[in-house]
């Protein structure tokens, strides 16, 4: 079996869960001897995309899918033809029915990536949401993404599979931190040093009003919460979120910061790493760094990130939207005795690597991708 010629499409590689899972996809299938290309609007990770000797085809900034699938498919055909490409995976509604599109006119089999549970609030996102049905084969980040799927798209039942994103164990070590890199990442967020660290480090913050008013309810004075992800210019939802931190009192106890590159410094920094995706995250990748790093999390009952919390042995789980159930959730984790915490620590150590290794999530995609790439369209 030849190894395949992996077609990726991705609104961009800007960073986040969505553009590192790409990434990891690519090295896998270049590590297996195959070809990697990625279609996106660019973005932060393009340049490590290509150190991987992957390549890239440029695709116009993010617009209305329904111009996008009549406009792209053609001109990316066109581009790929006679490339070998041997399978396309789209990586959002929207790109995964590009991705078909695509596939069809290159004869090859199409992969549709669901990241999370069916959101569309329009009906044209509930439309194009659905078409991910049409794919040969569906790959969910969870089972909370597949149970829902299969309530969505019960024709797609036979389709679905189940691949839980893996992390790079040796990048997410304690042991590989150097004490310089936390320190100068405490330094440039003015992490206050006698304060027990709350971190979120996740970009699917819509739950962060919440946080912020658990924070409130916790009433210690020995917390600073740093609530990672924020922009040059601010987005209207972080000026909220300025001005819940302001009514609530907490100015130098909350803070909003940018995202740090160097994030396994960050979970270094923290006493506790909470998510904050709600019931509409698929899955959290910063939950399983920050338990590789021997971090206590905590996560939202029921939903995707929760799966990958072991209750009361790695972390805690929380009630949707239950600001008093959060804040007892963090204040558990930060009342750890030092010896509960080291054996916390060992847990989710224990329990990342058994799970969530890379080289096992790969070794699941590349079993995919030479099985389509073997029967093809």
């Amino acid at each position: 079996m030849s190894a395949p010629h992996l077609l990726q499409i991705v609104p961009s590689l800007a960073g986040g869960n969505l553009a590192r899972t790409t990434l990891d996809a690519a090295q896998a299938v270049i590590a297996a001897g195959g070809t990697a290309t990625v279609a996106s609007a660019g973005g932060l990770l393009l340049p490590e995309l290509l150190r991987l000797r992957g390549k890239h085809l440029d695709l116009p900034g993010e617009g209305h899918p329904l111009w996008a699938r009549l406009s792209l498919p053609a001109r990316l055909a066109a581009r790929l033809k006679g490339a070998g490409v041997t399978v396309v995976q789209g990586r959002t509604p929207a790109t995964t029915w590009v991705a078909r599109a695509v596939a069809r006119r290159l004869g090859v089999r199409s992969i549709a990536t669901l990241h999370r549970p069916f959101v569309g609030a329009s009906a044209t996102d509930r439309f194009v949401e659905r078409r991910q049905a049409r794919a040969d084969a569906l790959v969910a980040v969870s089972d909370a993404v597949a149970r829902d799927a299969l309530a969505q798209m019960p024709s797609a039942a036979d389709r679905i599979e189940i691949v839980e994103p893996g992390i790079n164990l040796d990048r997410f070590n304690p042991a590989a931190i150097r004490v310089d890199r936390v320190i100068r990442l405490a330094a440039e967020r003015r992490i206050p040093d006698d304060r027990l660290v709350v971190l979120c480090a996740t970009r699917e913050g819509h739950d962060r009003p919440n946080l912020i008013e658990a924070i409130r309810q916790l009433g210690r004075d020995d917390v600073f919460c740093l609530l990672l992800g924020s922009g040059d210019a601010p987005t209207a939802f972080e000026k909220g979120l300025e001005r819940a931190i302001l009514q609530a009192g907490l100015q130098g106890r909350v803070q909003l910061g940018p995202w740090v590159e160097d994030i396994a410094a960050a979970y270094m920094l923290a006493d506790v790493v909470v998510a904050t995706g709600g019931r509409q995250q698929g899955f959290s990748r910063a939950l399983i760094e920050a338990q590789a790093m021997g971090r206590p999390v905590v996560a939202v009952d029921g939903s995707g990130a929760a799966e990958a919390v072991r209750p009361e042995i790695t972390g805690w789980l929380a009630t949707q939207g239950d600001a008093a159930s959060l804040a007892r959730a963090i204040d558990s984790a930060l009342s750890l005795t030092a010896e509960r915490r080291g054996e916390l620590a060992l847990a989710a150590q224990e329990h990342v690597r058994g799970r969530y290794g890379l080289a096992q999530s790969n070794a699941r995609l590349l079993a995919l991708y030479e099985r389509l790439s073997d029967t093809g369209a």
